[in-house]
């Protein structure tokens, strides 16, 4: 037997994947900013951006598919702390470390929460992903 995707998991996934995509048009801009200030971080310019959208994608799909009790902002937030901790790791098997990346578990899980909290989330209701509270300020 034959079994489809639901329609709300594709939503989710393109919903994730497709703002991802999007607010990767800053990193990539600021990476060639740094490069022409300070050819000396080029090589720290090199991250794996374009797995972003995947990881985005297959992480609003998990929600969706899980319904945990945990926010949209935290859910966001947690995948901050997990994709923070995966660079610094992926920098050091490289060989690419640096003393800044430790910044990096401390600083991202609050930027994802807030875009989860105010872009992912409203638009997983617009499009009847899920049902869906804003923020308290």
């Amino acid at each position: 037997m034959e079994r489809s995707v639901s329609r709300a998991g594709l939503l989710a996934y393109l919903v994730g994947a497709g703002v991802a995509g999007t607010l990767l048009v800053v990193p990539y801009t600021g990476r060639s900013i740094v490069v022409l200030l300070s050819p000396a971080y080029a090589p720290l310019v090199h991250v794996h951006f374009f797995l972003l959208p995947i990881a985005w994608g297959l992480w609003n799909w998990l929600r969706v598919r899980l319904r945990p009790r945990l926010a949209i902002g935290p859910w966001g937030a947690l995948l901050g702390f997990v994709l923070a901790v995966l660079v610094n790791l992926l920098l050091a098997g490289e060989g690419r470390w640096f003393a800044g990346a430790m910044l990096l578990p401390a600083v991202l899980p609050f930027v994802y929460g807030a875009v989860w909290g105010f872009l992912i989330g409203p638009l997983n209701h617009a499009l009847g992903v899920e049902t869906y509270a804003m923020p308290s300020p």
